[in-house]
């Protein structure tokens, strides 16, 4: 038998409470193609196992199923790297462990988008937001009346990662970055351009076993930082002034919140101006260097004039 056309990955870590809903919605996907279902379970010290083989065993699509039980806890990045490397559809789609699909339509139609859209790299759906019982905590995550077509001039955004169906590429030149949907849509973003079909197929679960639900503030905006730096090694010099705006805007944000994290990311961010100093415009060298001055500032009158300070910051980098 040969390759199927899609490929789904799982990644799931003490997921017990919720992997059977998970794979439910995968395996209750109604297409006119044949795909494949790959979980990666990171050596989970619950039953999660148990529940993905007796679903495995005993359901009607379980043979669609290739399971892979790690033998020791590789991180959430090493797993979803692993689990990203054995699809071997032309396409791929994922969904962690503790959400789940809502609409049995979503895999036929978001392939049917980018088998006519060539040009396209990425598509993704809205989703709802539910708390760990199940209850809708929000009906639909993007309200607002967004744009629709994206390209690498247009990101960071935000695309939910249980939605995207995406063209296989060999992700193992993917920039390693503690925001890997984000610094990962980016680097597909040389490839194509981003759609987003506004139809609510999904849910995204908030709960204190969640990964990134469970970091603190701090620590989140530190790692959205750290991938605005590793965003700086992909994207083209006239995308400088706008990263480093965020940058900066992060930098006062971190400042009243943790000040041992400011002073670090305040570090990193000097070390990545000197690393790319050389092939930006003095215009921008002659802004970051004024920013600089502008965080010279105590913390307090940074928190004080936060505003200001990003209405400046917009102006300088931004818009």
């Amino acid at each position: 038998m040969g390759a199927p056309l899609l490929s789904v990955f799982v990644i799931t870590y003490k997921q017990a409470a919720f992997i059977k809903q998970a794979i439910t919605g995968i395996l209750n996907q109604e297409t006119q193609f044949d795909y494949e279902l790959i979980i990666a379970n990171d050596c989970s010290p619950d039953h999660t196992g148990t529940i993905i083989e007796d679903i495995q065993a005993s359901h009607p699509k379980g043979h669609v199923i290739r399971y892979y039980e790690q033998s020791e806890n590789l991180g959430m990045y090493g797993n979803f790297m692993f689990a990203l490397n054995q699809c071997r559809g032309q396409y791929v789609a994922i969904c962690e462990g503790d959400d789940y699909w809502t609409d049995p339509n979503k895999l036929q139609l978001q392939v049917d988008f980018l088998e006519s859209h060539p040009e396209y790299e990425v598509c993704f759906t809205n989703i709802s937001i539910v708390d760990e019982d199940g209850h809708v905590v929000k009906e639909v995550l993007i309200a607002d009346d967004r744009k629709t077509d994206y390209e690498r001039s247009d990101l960071p955004i935000w695309a939910p990662t249980l939605t995207r169906v995406f063209r296989n590429r060999d992700f193992n030149k993917l920039p390693t970055a503690p925001g890997l949907d984000t610094i990962m849509l980016l680097w597909q973003s040389e490839f194509g351009k981003i759609k987003f079909i506004d139809i609510n197929t999904g849910a995204y679960r908030l709960h204190e076993g969640g990964i990134y639900s469970a970091e603190s503030t701090a620590v989140k905006k530190e790692q959205v930082l750290q991938t605005l730096i590793v965003s700086l090694s992909i994207i083209d010099s006239s995308l400088y002034s706008k990263y480093f705006g965020m940058l900066f805007k992060k930098l006062v944000e971190l400042g009243h919140l943790n000040r041992a994290i400011y002073k670090v990311s305040k570090q990193e961010v000097d070390k990545a101006f000197n690393l790319y100093k050389g092939i930006m415009s003095f215009s921008l060298y002659a802004k970051i260097k004024f920013a600089f001055l502008l965080i010279l500032f105590p913390i307090d009158i940074q928190k004080r004039f936060q505003s200001v300070l990003f209405k400046i910051f917009d102006r300088l980098f931004i818009y």
